[in-house]
């Protein structure tokens, strides 16, 4: 994994092109080490999580399969828990994270994918829910979680027991992603995503996702008490002050996360 911070903005790296950035468990904690950096950095606003060269991941490396085969049930599955647990940290990071979606996506790179809040795909990249062509079931990686809240229940069966597999202008009619572009465009949707968000008040935009990411699993009293505190703490920042003033002025606000 390489990390690039640039001011508001992180950079996370999937860096296995000659291996289709497959996944092994250095990889893994490579990421976790990763993950521990984004969350003590104060000053990040958004994250955006892509591949390096021609695929964005296609899961767990073959070399990788056959040695944890080798593996007592109990380990094996402290192994794989340990990657779930990863998947989970990414979807709560208080930040935004963006996938760039570079190149296909197989397996475990799939919900690592679906784990981000926006995603953009190049036209001609892959989603592959191909786990039951190769022996594995469909309830991997976050999927099962993931995938049934942005098309329903019952297509998301369908397409895990079938393995389906979408471009990305499939993939953006079956709701999975929410831009596609044609390749050479890729880095400047990313970048234009990226720029709003990292321009945006930082302590609104977590609470935004703080409230989307629960709302699901909260009765709407939960969530009305929930909106409640953020939006009086909002109101009493430092930000709201300055984007009143800016709009007085007739000019751009610079939020400070305050």
């Amino acid at each position: 994994m390489k990390l690039e911070l640039d001011g508001a903005v992180g950079r996370l790296t999937f860096n296995r092109p000659d291996r289709a950035n497959s996944i092994t468990m250095e990889m893994g904690s490579e990421l976790v080490s990763a993950i521990e950096t984004i969350r003590s950095a104060s000053h990040l606003r958004v994250i955006v999580l892509t591949g390096a060269g021609k695929y964005f991941c296609a899961g767990e490396d073959i070399a990788e399969f056959e040695l944890l085969q080798s593996y007592p049930p109990a380990e094996l599955e402290i192994s794989v828990r340990a990657f779930l647990e990863t998947i989970g940290q990414i979807h709560l990071l208080p930040i935004p994270v963006i996938a760039r979606i570079n190149g296909d996506a197989f397996g475990g790179g799939v919900g690592l994918a679906l784990a981000c809040d926006l995603r953009v795909i190049a036209a001609g990249a892959k989603l592959g829910f191909a786990f039951a062509r190769v022996g594995l079931t469909g309830a991997d990686a976050g999927v099962t979680y993931f995938l049934p809240r942005l098309v329903g229940q019952a297509r998301a069966m369908e397409i895990l027991l079938k393995g389906m597999v979408f471009d990305g202008e499939t993939a953006a009619r079956e709701g999975l992603v929410h831009c596609v572009v044609e390749p050479e465009k890729l880095d400047d949707a990313t970048d234009e995503i990226t720029r709003q968000i990292a321009a945006g008040p930082p302590i609104a935009m977590r609470f935004t996702k703080q409230g989307v990411l629960a709302s699901l699993a909260s009765s709407l009293s939960e969530e009305l008490d929930f909106e409640a505190h953020a939006q009086t703490t909002c109101m009493m920042s430092e930000d709201h002050r300055e984007a009143l003033k800016a709009l007085k002025e007739k000019r751009l606000p610079n939020f400070m996360g305050r």
